[in-house]
């Protein structure tokens, strides 16, 4: 009678440490399992990172094939305050990389009238206008490649000093300077456009004067804008 109560004690002892062990190998079953689906997941991941890298690695290596510069002055034409006539020239200095940019206009010999975003048509009084906008953040955005190539670039960031007088008062400041964001379009040997974007709240002068988005451009007569492949730029090079 007692082997009988003992066997059967034994056998419920094994039926529990067996079923238990059954858990665990189950749970553990999970556990692996689930390893294995976050190692394939990372994987993926790690694939696709090195999918991108290379992209990016292509696309640098395309990019220091090509020179991407200018400097110069381009030349635009403001109504004069007598007759509205665009006779008063306002030079336009630039200058530009693929990492750097400035546009400067440092003075109007003339009086002319400035068509503002929200104050309407204001005469600025002569010698008072003087605006410089720079960047050092500048990034390519787009090469489109032909007879003269265009180069479009993009800053998220810069520097704009704006001041003028009008009816006597001073608006603006040359040395407090309000932010902006850019777009530069460069066309080889032929144009160079610099594109401002200013926020209401952050630019307020500059928002007033130019509105959201302004692009300061002209005739380019000094200077050269190049967006050329290296080598085709190393056929023009003394020999």
């Amino acid at each position: 009678m007692t082997n009988i109560e003992s066997d059967k004690q034994n056998r419920r002892d094994f039926i529990k440490y067996a079923g238990g062990a059954a858990v665990g190998l189950g749970i553990g079953g999970l556990g692996f399992l689930s390893s294995n689906g976050n190692l394939a997941e990372e994987r993926d991941k790690n694939s696709q990172l090195q999918t991108d890298i290379s992209d990016l690695n292509d696309k640098l290596e395309d990019l220091q094939r090509w020179s991407i510069f200018g400097g110069g002055s381009n030349i635009k034409n403001m109504p004069n305050i007598v007759d509205r006539q665009p006779t008063v020239e306002m030079n336009e200095t630039f200058y530009f990389d693929q990492k750097n940019a400035f546009c400067r206009v440092d003075n109007n010999p003339e009086a002319f009238i400035m068509p503002t975003y929200l104050m309407g048509e204001v005469p600025i009084e002569a010698n008072t206008f003087f605006m410089l906008m720079s960047t050092s953040t500048l990034h390519v955005k787009s090469i489109d490649e032909s007879e003269n190539s265009t180069c479009i670039l993009e800053s998220d960031s810069g520097d704009c000093f704006t001041e003028a007088s009008a009816g006597g008062n001073i608006y603006g400041s040359r040395v407090e300077p309000e932010p902006f964001k850019s777009e530069i379009v460069a066309v080889d040997e032929k144009a160079f456009s610099y594109t401002a974007f200013f926020d209401e709240n952050e630019a307020p002068v500059n928002y007033a004067i130019f509105g959201p988005r302004f692009t300061f451009t002209g005739e380019l007569t000094i200077g050269s804008v190049t967006v050329k492949r290296v080598e085709q730029l190393a056929k023009s090079l003394p020999k």
